[in-house]
């Protein structure tokens, strides 16, 4: 079967083309209770993914910039201009893994296994400091965002002082899974999402309709993390074990599934199972082997 990423991986020429792109797929694919053209939220559309996207493309090249900081210009500019942290947890996995690729790209690695982004994603993460810290959790002040990064402590020291961000994240990582991934230098990500929405890529043939079906089955794997902050735990497992009935091969039972996750407060958005989906295609996109 051919792949269905060439005609798209021809034109990434570099991390900052891999995140625009990455970012625009993942608004672009039908994903159940998220936008996607068509598919508004009341202060959220398609439009405002794609502003936000070019944003975080814009500040995430800047090779010079440490990547928190390069994080935190992104979600300033962002939440100015569409009042919303549509792209925050997008910026924050992102971020860590444009940093692995640029440095994979100083010493030559062409990046052809898992255990290459694990391994440089590890450095990354192990060369973070005080500042660093910082930056994010005003990144996150900025942004809005309730639940990511709630920890007492360290939302005061980032005001003030400097933040050990691995700590913070360890701290928050049983409550969402984008500070699971710093806890855990990625591996979740890299381990248990990627394999997933490739193989859901390549199964179908077709971009959209893989992503869209990844989704859903990560749905099924794992409660989603933003649901549980907003509804609790067993509101999230509700919409887990919903999404383990959907018939992913009949466009009817997907659709039913995606309206009775929509609402007027999108409460039920499972939007940070969509940040995972977004890293994995950025991941894809700069991995030859797939």
């Amino acid at each position: 079967m051919a792949d269905p990423f060439a005609p798209i991986r021809r034109l990434v020429k570099t991390p900052s083309d891999a995140v625009r792109w990455a970012s625009v797929l993942e608004v672009t694919a039908p994903k159940a209770g998220n936008v996607y053209p068509g598919a508004s939220f009341r202060d959220l559309s398609f439009i405002d993914f794609v502003a936000a996207a070019d944003i975080a493309s814009k500040h995430l090249r800047d090779e010079q910039e440490r990547f928190s900081r390069r994080i935190y210009g992104a979600v300033e500019e962002t939440r100015e201009l569409t009042k919303t942290n549509v792209n925050l947890g997008i910026l924050l996995l992102l971020g860590p893994l444009v940093a692995a690729d640029e440095l994979m790209m100083r010493v030559g690695n062409n990046k052809c296994k898992a255990n290459d982004w694990l391994e440089a994603t590890r450095i990354v993460l192990d060369s973070l400091d005080g500042e660093d810290g910082q930056n994010v959790f005003r990144a996150i002040q900025v942004a809005g965002a309730g639940g990511l990064g709630e920890v007492e402590s360290m939302d005061i020291a980032a005001m003030y002082g400097e933040v050990d961000l691995i700590e913070a994240m360890t701290l928050a990582k049983d409550r969402d899974r984008i500070a699971n991934q710093y806890a855990t230098g990625f591996s979740d990500l890299i381990d248990n999402v990627l394999p997933v929405v490739w193989h859901s890529i390549d199964q179908t043939g077709d971009l959209l309709e893989g992503i869209g079906r990844a989704h859903i089955q990560l749905l099924r794997d794992e409660v989603d993390s933003l649901i549980a902050r907003k509804n609790g735990m067993e509101v999230a497992k509700s919409i887990q074990r919903r999404a383990a009935r959907v018939n992913l091969g009949d466009p009817d039972s997907v659709q039913k599934f995606d309206q009775s996750l929509r609402g007027d407060t999108h409460e039920l958005n499972p939007g940070t199972t969509a940040d995972l989906v977004a890293a994995s295609l950025y991941l894809l996109l700069r991995t030859p082997i797939f």
